[in-house]
């Protein structure tokens, strides 16, 4: 696909028109089709055939590349070249033949060839008609209708761009036209936001479906137009954070159902969790419909692409429970289902969905770690290339840094050192992870000001000397808006910028137990990675043995979100729930004192009420 991309480019072939053309006649002479009455394709096999050599090249690709040229190929085909611009604003991605495939099957379980005869079925972020295709198809094998009264009858569509609408079309066409059905079809495909659903202009006959299936849109918050953002807000399930564009379409989908509708999607996984999926999860915990979720947890779905996925299916029906189960690895099937009941799952804190009876115990044990001690990201200056560095050498005055070709001195007096805990799982000494960072801030009345920019250039003028030449770039933080900022050398945000008096440092993501820095505050500064923070040194000590156990691991591993190659994320939504004991002082005193890891541990589990260290009481392999 790449290859053919490069060479459309090359030829300056980037108009849609032209593409579809090119396609459509590569895909008849393939197939050895012709085309008499169906006016979606016929206005592509009008133009001159000025593009033959690009034809003959095409079919060449097609064969090299050792596939078959079937509408699946089509579809990847139109797929890739959506332009990447609008791959980020609209989300679209190609949904694997074997998930469309699953999805389907579930929607139509139970459903007789009579009732499917009658059903609207609807993709409304419908893209080039994979789904809509697949769905098509399924009916004809099953209910005998013809193409045209299918389509009239049976299947609806919606996207945002025309270009997808018309390569709906024209998959639909050509699926007609192989099975001998040559003919003008009255297609229900509309051109639309879909977010505009509850707009009196919305057309009707796209409001009420039997199924709906689909995968919803790709695009997180910042990539979300500021049209896109207030459309998406008046939606009940976008009230928390920032939510991704899926969200309100699983809710758009849901109110589109008719009574005991079905929905079928491939969608993020995030909303278990995150606070910009609380309105999702508050949604169905009011509504108690029959939700079926099959999590792929790290398991990359997509090909080429970091998403984080799962099956998710509803029933508009009342139900208690829902049924979740976990799908990891190449054919690889976690055995595993269980029956959550909605009045076990908290929709504000988030849902514990796998191994919910050993992960509730461990976080209703003690205080949840959120609350017993603080976390910190660190400081966000929002131009980290243009603040800390390694020096390339000192002296008793000045650390010398070296930027594009030029060499500064930067007053000593205006910096700190600052770390980058991401780093601390790998074999590396924690001075290694030190760097420096200008801190153009001072302490009055006991808190942190930035300076003015006439005690910045009276006290460090040679500090102030270097961020004049980064001023163009510091200029564009914010897109833009760092005009905003109380001083143009201030950072991003004023978070993290008064140094705790310890640290306990640990990374953001991990693939294995934890190994944590516990050290003083004064004089440093965190800028990447993670850390707890407190005044009270036992306290960290206490958190430091719990957190770098297996037992802990085992718990990140089962219930925070899972990254590729077997790493968690660490970010605090994952691991503030996690229940520390009430200890005696005893207790405390007797947990620091150990050493041995096989001693930590057994104590550990001893304090959680778990009776053995070599089998957890959850999952460790998930």
């Amino acid at each position: 696909m790449k290859r053919l991309l490069s060479y459309l480019k090359r030829n300056k072939i980037t108009d849609s028109f032209a593409i579809n053309s090119l396609f459509i006649k590569s895909f008849l002479r393939y197939h050895n089709l012709s085309v008499k009455k169906n006016d979606v394709l016929l206005k592509y096999l009008n133009e001159n055939e000025c593009y033959e050599d690009t034809l003959k090249h095409i079919e060449k690709m097609v064969e090299e590349s050792g596939g078959n040229f079937n509408l699946e190929t089509l579809i990847k085909m139109f797929e890739f070249v959506i332009s990447p611009s609008d791959k980020i604003v609209n989300g679209a991605i190609y949904t694997p033949k074997e998930i469309r495939d699953r999805i389907l099957d579930e929607c139509v379980e139970g459903v007789s060839n009579e009732e499917l005869a009658s059903m609207r079925i609807a993709d409304i972020s419908c893209g080039s008609g994979s789904f809509l295709m697949d769905m098509t198809f399924l009916i004809r094998s099953r209910t005998r209708k013809s193409f045209k009264k299918i389509y009239t009858e049976n299947i609806f569509g919606i996207d945002i761009e025309n270009y997808s609408i018309e390569r709906t079309k024209i998959i639909l066409s050509l699926l007609a036209l192989l099975y001998g059905e040559d003919d003008k079809f009255d297609f229900n495909l509309l051109c639309h936001d879909t977010l505009d659903y509850t707009s009196e202009d919305f057309d009707k006959n796209y409001k009420t479906f039997d199924i709906i299936v689909g995968n919803p849109p790709y695009v997180c918050s910042r990539n979300m137009t500021s049209e896109t953002k207030e459309k998406a807000i008046k939606y009940e399930v976008c009230k928390y954070g920032r939510p991704d564009l899926y969200i309100p379409f699983i809710q758009i989908a849901i109110d589109s159902l008719s009574e005991n509708g079905r929905m079928g999607y491939i969608t993020m996984n995030s909303f278990f969790n995150s606070l910009n999926g609380r309105g999702l999860r508050e949604y169905f915990d009011k509504l108690r419909f029959d939700i079926k979720i099959v999590d792929f947890k790290d398991t990359q779905i997509f090909k080429g692409k970091s998403t984080y996925t799962c099956l998710l299916f509803v029933k508009k029906n009342h139900s208690d429970s829902i049924d979740y189960s976990i799908e990891r690895g190449e054919n690889q099937k976690e055995s595993k289902s269980e029956q959550l009941n909605y009045n076990n799952l908290s929709a504000e804190k988030g849902w514990n969905l796998n191994d919910y009876t050993e992960t509730s115990f461990i976080e209703n044990t003690g205080i949840p770690l959120g609350k017993y001690c603080k976390s910190s990201h660190g400081i966000a200056t929002l131009c980290n290339k243009c603040f800390i560095f390694n020096p390339k050498e000192e002296n008793e005055n000045f650390y010398i840094l070296e930027k594009d070709g030029r060499t500064f001195e930067i007053e000593k007096g205006v910096c700190m050192n600052a770390v980058n805990s991401n780093k601390l799982n790998s074999q590396v000494a924690f001075d290694s992870l030190i760097e420096k960072v200008i801190y153009p801030y001072e302490r009055k009345d006991g808190k942190i000001h930035i300076m003015s920019e006439e005690t910045l250039k009276g006290q460090f003028p040679k500090a102030y000397r270097y961020l004049i030449s980064q001023k163009d770039v510091l200029s564009k933080r914010d897109k833009g808006n760092a005009n905003k900022y109380p001083e143009w050398y201030a950072y991003g945000r004023t978070q993290g910028l008064n140094p705790p008096a310890y640290y306990l440092f640990f990374p953001k993501i991990a693939n294995k137990p934890l190994r944590c820095v516990l050290t003083i505050g004064e004089g440093l500064l965190l800028f990447n990675g993670m850390a707890f923070i407190s005044n009270e040194r036992k306290k960290l000590e206490i958190v430091k043995k719990i957190v770098e156990s297996e037992f802990f691991w085992n718990y990140v591993c089962a219930n925070s979100k899972p990254y590729s190659s077997g790493f968690h994320s660490l970010n605090g939504v994952n691991i503030k729930k996690f229940g520390i004991p009430l200890l005696s002082q005893k207790q405390e005193d007797d947990l620091i004192e150990l050493e041995n890891r096989n001693d930590i541990e057994r104590y550990i589990r001893k304090l959680y009420r778990c009776k053995s260290i070599e089998r957890p009481d959850f999952c460790v392999n998930l």
